[in-house]
């Protein structure tokens, strides 16, 4: 049962690490855009600047691979 519970925790934090990266690809994307426009039914146009966004999520995307990467050196090192 153990063993078990130990495989489905290294999927989830693969799954993590995966989904985080595919995060970093698309926040990288959206960094390069000044601007989005939008349209309303109205006829009435919205821009909304993606640059503060874009950042935050950068930032909190990569504190998250940051904590990830913490964990799995304290765990290899209890190891030896």
């Amino acid at each position: 049962m153990i063993f078990i519970l130990m495989k489905l925790r290294i999927y989830f934090f693969l799954l993590l690490v995966i989904f985080n990266l595919t995060s970093l690809y698309f926040i990288i994307a959206l960094l390069s855009y000044d601007e989005i426009v939008g349209y309303w039914i109205n006829g009435r146009r919205k821009n909304v600047s993606t640059q503060s966004m874009g950042y935050l999520m950068f930032a909190t995307t990569l504190s998250n691979l940051y904590f990830f990467f913490l964990i799995v050196i304290e765990k290899s090192d209890k190891n030896h």
